[in-house]
């Protein structure tokens, strides 16, 4: 290919230490040149877009994946689960709402920033799945509306505003639970802190190296989104894109292993090491390799009625990935 035929595909700016090489420019994709741009990855609102496929790459909330493929969007995955974080840790409960085991859930006020972020789709099925936690009678307390529909029409929702936000309303007795998730460190100081809220699973780090250990997933919430449009139109560029994605992790692996990460972290490498040597590799990218995880996340969206139907893989993922 000759440099007058390069595109130039957009791709969100990420803070993963795993995709840093791509934009640092340490991985070269032949015939493409990547250009940052800021973007969110979660879909509150009609972005028309993404809804048109006029974007490149994303990396996109996967609570909004498959309802948007479903709702016509022109948007298709690639199987580069870009970030990863464990569900348990952030299932908080109030002391006195008599929620001694999972099961005790039921039938309680449980409170979420929105319904289908991929936090709560995978904390409500794992829950469902692993504990028997029956979600039937729950009253779910949200603060943002969805934009896509939930197909169940006996969910019992309330609304409320943000002059509180979750943990404050936890802490003040207004929930019995929280199932959200939290990048905010005054949330979490707030619940870890206070006397009246305790973690429904005070060894969460357990409890998510068992789920790993039975079922080989942990709990991806964003991954790589590519315009369908782009994806007819040069099928050969997200085969690229996975390899570069891969190319950018084993950079950003060597350089934590060969202590020059530059993270702020005592005995990063040790760490690492021990991490790999309890997990393997927990971001771990690929369909085979994310086989279970996969197919755990269709079902739960199904059972939870964020989708009518399971797709198939060849609906949702760039044919050029599907056999990795």
């Amino acid at each position: 290919m000759s440099t007058s035929e390069i595109v130039t595909v957009d791709l969100s700016v990420m803070r993963y230490d795993i995709t840093l090489p791509l934009f640092e420019g340490r991985v070269a994709i032949d015939g493409v040149k990547l250009n940052p741009v800021k973007s969110s990855s979660m879909i509150n609102q009609e972005d028309p877009k993404l809804k048109a496929g006029d974007f490149g790459l994303m990396d996109l909330n996967i609570g909004y994946f498959l309802p948007a493929i479903e709702a016509g969007w022109e948007i298709i995955g690639l199987p580069i689960f870009s970030k990863r974080k464990p569900a348990y840790q952030l299932i908080f409960c109030h002391a006195d709402a008599g929620i001694r085991t999972p099961k005790d859930l039921a039938g309680k006020r449980i409170g979420s920033r929105t319904y289908r972020t991929a936090l709560t789709v995978w904390a409500r099925g794992l829950l469902h799945e692993r504990y028997g936690v029956d979600f039937a009678n729950v009253q779910w307390v949200l603060q943002a509306k969805e934009l896509f529909p939930v197909h169940a029409t006996d969910l019992k929702i309330d609304y409320v505003d943000e002059s509180k936000n979750m943990s404050q309303r936890l802490i003040a007795g207004e929930l019995d639970a929280l199932i959200t998730d939290i990048s905010d460190t005054k949330m979490f100081e707030n619940l870890e802190s206070n006397p009246k809220i305790k973690r429904l699973f005070p060894d969460y780090i357990q409890e998510d190296l068992d789920l790993y250990n039975d079922t080989g997933i942990f709990t991806p919430v964003h991954m790589i989104v590519m315009s369908r449009k782009l994806d007819r139109e040069r099928p050969e560029l997200a085969g690229k894109f996975y390899a570069a994605f891969e190319k950018a992790k084993a950079l950003a692996y060597d350089d934590s292993l060969s202590d020059r990460g530059g993270f702020s972290v005592v005995y990063l490498r040790e760490q690492l090491k021990e991490q790999f040597s309890k997990w393997g590799d927990p971001w771990k990218y690929g369909i085979d390799a994310n086989r279970s995880t996969i197919d755990a996340f269709i079902k739960y969206n199904v059972e939870q009625a964020m989708i009518r139907q399971a797709p198939s893989y060849a609906d949702i993922f760039a044919a050029a990935t599907l056999d990795s």
